[in-house]
């Protein structure tokens, strides 16, 4: 049984390489199964036709199934269009001439129906010409027989018992509507495996969408097309740098930098997920996250403090694990910013302002190992996090501010 279905999924997969678009896999298989269908199919019809000694029609049919071959074998080796314009123009040829010589004895002509059906669902959107040309002949084809059916004489007239000719037509009939409903299946189920396998994309590229953007902002670019820019007037921002990574990465090799900062930005990233705030961006050993962003919230910056000093322990837990004396700086603001999404492609969500930058100052001011805090900060956390004043600082482009260390969640 295995050794059929294995020489059964070999023919229908014939013509299907490795770097065969998916789209183009399905025309493919279709057309092989088709075949494959209508090969089987013509072992009764060749068997009555040699039972009724109907020998030129016998060898029309076998011409015509020989050159269906030929068609299998120009889809196999790539001549895809080739391919379904012999096929098909084959079975609608083939079919009007046993409509003609059967007359009025069988509706042959009614076979002219699955043809059509073939031309609709076999060639691609791109190859609508040849369809429509091929779709337009059969059906044609089938109203002029439709018409004239009953008034063309029998060229042959192989059944002498008027029973034996209705029961033939009957079965003629009832194949030709199995043969169409078997195709329209098989269009059915291809497009079934296209809309799970759109659905399995577009819930890849929805994911991928979100772990680069914020939910709502993913879900008004994928609504839009587009997103605006918004001002935020309390905002809690963050950044942290690895000290000393520079001269511990160009000791190292590649691939081992890229994986330590992997790990460390994992468990960051693991952090702040449970913390309720959002990841910017990650620029190179520097690591920036803001609270109160895309969607306020009352206590961003508590959870932004909780944050920092969660980083802190993680970097200690690292350095005790991986035997590297690595350590963070952190700085830590509050104040207006403006947010959006940059950029038509490769875009990111990201935040401008002066509290951007004067975060970014106090980190670089910082010490490692400790996380440096504005005075707007403090002010706003007070209730919920310890603070140690550290003094007046002089900040590039802001001159001197008073600054505090983060100590403790209270």
């Amino acid at each position: 049984m295995n050794g059929l279905k294995n020489s059964v999924d070999w023919l229908v997969d014939s013509g299907v390489g490795v770097d065969t678009p998916k789209s183009d896999a399905r025309y493919i298989r279709f057309l092989n199964t088709t075949l494959l269908l209508f090969g089987l199919g013509q072992f009764p019809i060749l068997s009555l036709l040699f039972i009724l000694g109907l020998q030129t029609q016998l060898g029309i049919n076998l011409i015509a199934l020989s050159l269906c071959g030929v068609g299998y074998a120009l889809n196999r080796r790539g001549h895809h269009l080739s391919a379904k314009v012999l096929v098909i123009g084959v079975v609608t040829a083939n079919t009007a001439y046993f409509a003609f010589i059967m007359g009025s004895n069988a509706p042959a002509h009614l076979w002219l129906v699955p043809a059509a059906v073939l031309g609709v669902l076999a060639f691609k959107p791109s190859e609508w010409t040849y369809a429509l040309s091929l779709i337009g002949l059969a059906m044609i084809s089938f109203v002029a027989f439709e018409f004239a059916h009953q008034s063309i004489e029998p060229v042959v007239n192989p059944f002498s018992d008027p029973l034996d000719a209705l029961r033939s037509a009957q079965g003629s009939t009832v194949f030709a509507m199995g043969l169409t409903l078997v195709l329209i299946g098989m269009m059915h189920r291809r497009f079934a495996n296209s809309e799970a396998a759109l659905s399995k994309e577009k819930a890849q590229s929805d994911r991928l969408l979100r772990a680069i953007l914020p939910d709502e902002i993913a879900d008004e670019l994928r609504a839009t097309g587009a997103t605006e820019a918004v001002r935020h007037e309390d905002v809690s921002l963050l950044f942290a740098d690895i000290v000393g990574f520079t001269p511990l990465a160009a000791s190292m090799p590649a691939e081992d930098v890229v994986a330590l900062l992997a790990t460390v930005f994992e468990r960051f990233d693991e952090l702040i997920a449970q913390c309720g705030v959002e990841k910017i961006k990650t620029i190179g050993d520097a690591y920036m996250v803001a609270g109160g962003v895309p969607q306020p919230t009352t206590d961003h910056a508590e959870r932004l403090a909780r944050c920092a000093l969660g980083m802190l322990e993680i970097m200690d837990q690292f350095s005790i694990e991986s035997g590297h004396n690595l350590q963070i700086r952190i700085g830590l603001h509050r104040g207006p910013v403006v947010a959006g999404v940059i950029g038509t492609t490769k875009f990111a969500y990201d935040l401008w302002g002066e509290t951007v930058n004067l975060a970014s100052r106090l980190e670089s001011t910082g010490e490692a190992g400790r996380v440096h805090v504005s005075a707007d900060f403090r002010d706003g956390s007070e209730a919920a996090m310890k603070f140690e004043q550290h003094g007046e600082v002089a900040i590039k482009g802001m001159g001197t501010l008073e600054t505090h260390w983060l100590v403790a969640e209270r």
